[in-house]
């Protein structure tokens, strides 16, 4: 006898039911028929229900993902049951490693697993060979269950169609094809617009219940729902598969330009920025020519008529060097004035300017590749130890990604014009002294990637559409009210 398995108990042994209703349509059995089929097995067997633990509509592919299952366990663990029972033994897991995990976490506890349906004695060597193959023959079922999916999925896929998965609000599905009307697909557009306004996706998320619009499945609109909705390729008429991207069988319902745009802000936007805590308009938005940060700074100065506040955008470097920190109204009036020539001039630049060489930045990556391959070439050989390498080798996969990311970035400005991103922000800007101060800071956001303040007190004014090569603009010299 095993030294793990406990003694056997005075009292009746203590059983928990776990049950899981599958996702698959073909083996969705139903919950009531499951506990009825358990309780039937402990009434035979002499045993207590203690508890029924369930997971409703979920994979037996997955396992951390299931609450019930890990609180089954548990209990094992802890000695507050001493038995599950199974409808099958396919119900607690379709996985060749989580049932090995799980079987070994029970013996180890001292306790045992059951099916209701499928009666085998695990004490025994020929019934735990035999619920061997049972684990086996469920995780034939779920592979082969997933292959035909995969199949489904790829047919869909090459066909045009969202493979799987729901479709974002607004759009439906008809089987061999999906649709949007009219009505929808203009309140998306919109979505899209206050997007590149400048708007948060909280401020979108709450235009939407003003508009009196449920999420999907009636729900909440929060700004997690926008984000899933405006970052569908289906609205520009793709659809992706396993990273993936092809056209699809539908039209969309926004132009490449805007999709590209929208992707561009929403990389750009997603980065670690600092709180804007101050009234500064151009907050995050300012670096110093040293490559810092430049911050929005508040000094008092007395004198003998009163007292004066002096507001100007400051490096944080603690070192002194020229042109550490510039007036706030002499840097905002000219961005402002700037970008009211950029979103109102009547002919907009006609196409971009790159703002990288991106022949040579693919001729860059494959270098690094060369490299990458060689120094592989030098470990197997011996010239280079096993540390140099690693060390090395991190190195340039580093500076690879780092060009890659950057080829990208070039690529993706030379298909977007300015005209691109301050055509749909013109009304916005007519209406700019009276916008509230936070419209003001996202519309600009919107066009500005940075502003440097150099070291003889111009600017350099980063436009989205390209990389490098930026606007030189003089330092306002006349405050605006």
């Amino acid at each position: 006898m095993s030294a793990n398995l406990r003694a056997v108990p005075v009292s009746r042994p203590r059983a928990v039911l776990y049950l899981r209703q599958s996702t698959a349509r073909d083996e969705s059995i139903s919950l009531e028929l499951q506990e009825i089929a358990g309780r039937d097995h402990c009434a035979r067997s002499g045993y207590d229900v203690v508890r029924v633990e369930v997971d409703e509509g979920i994979s037996g592919r997955t396992w951390a993902k299931r609450p019930a299952v890990q609180r089954v366990m548990d209990m094992i663990e802890a000695r507050d049951a001493d038995v599950i029972v199974l409808w099958k033994w396919s119900r607690l897991s379709r996985s060749r490693k989580d049932w090995a995990v799980a079987a070994d976490r029970v013996d180890v506890a001292g306790g045992r697993i059951e099916s209701a349906t499928e009666p085998i004695d695990t004490a025994t060597a020929s019934g735990r060979f035999a619920r061997g193959v049972m684990t086996e023959y469920a995780a034939f079922q779920s592979e082969q269950i997933g292959e035909q999916w995969g199949e489904a999925h790829d047919r869909r896929f090459k066909m045009g169609l969202p493979p799987k998965g729901p479709l974002p609000w607004g759009w439906e599905t008809h089987g061999d094809h999906i649709s949007i009307t009219d009505e929808n697909a203009a309140i998306i557009r919109e979505m899209y617009q206050l997007y590149f306004e400048g708007r948060g996706m909280t401020y979108i998320a709450t235009w939407m219940i003003n508009q009196g619009l449920p999420a999907k499945r009636g729900g909440i609109w929060r700004a997690q729902s926008v984000i899933s909705c405006l970052e569908s390729p289906i609205h520009v008429g793709r659809v992706t598969f396993r990273g993936e991207t092809r056209d699809g069988a539908h039209d969309g319902i926004i132009s490449d330009a805007e999709w590209e745009r929208f992707l561009m802000l929403r990389k750009d936007r997603s980065q670690a920025r600092p709180p804007r805590v101050t009234n500064h308009l151009l907050s995050t938005l300012v670096r110093c020519h040293c490559g810092l940060k430049s911050s929005g700074s508040k000094v008092s100065s007395r004198w003998a008529g009163g007292r004066k506040v002096y507001y100007s955008y400051k490096c944080s470097s603690p070192a002194p060097h020229p042109r550490k920190s510039l007036t706030t109204w002499k840097v905002d009036n000219a961005v402002v004035t700037w970008m009211k020539a950029r979103a109102l001039e009547t002919d907009p630049d006609a196409s971009a300017i790159p703002g990288a060489d991106i022949e040579k930045l693919a001729r860059d990556i494959l270098a690094v590749d060369r490299r990458l391959d060689s120094l592989t070439e030098h470990l197997v050989s011996g010239i280079v130890p096993r540390d140099s390498y690693v060390r090395t080798r991190d190195s340039l996969v580093a500076e690879r990604e780092r060009l890659r990311a950057a080829l990208d970035d070039a690529e993706q400005s030379t298909r977007l014009t300015p005209a691109h991103f301050v055509d749909g922000v013109r009304e916005a800007v007519e209406r700019w002294d009276s916008l509230q101060l936070e419209h003001k800071q996202g519309l600009l956001r919107s066009l500005i990637r940075e502003v440097m303040v150099l070291e003889d007190g111009r600017l350099a004014i980063q436009p989205h559409w390209r990389r490098g090569d930026p606007d030189i603009v003089e330092a306002a010299e006349t405050a605006v009210s």
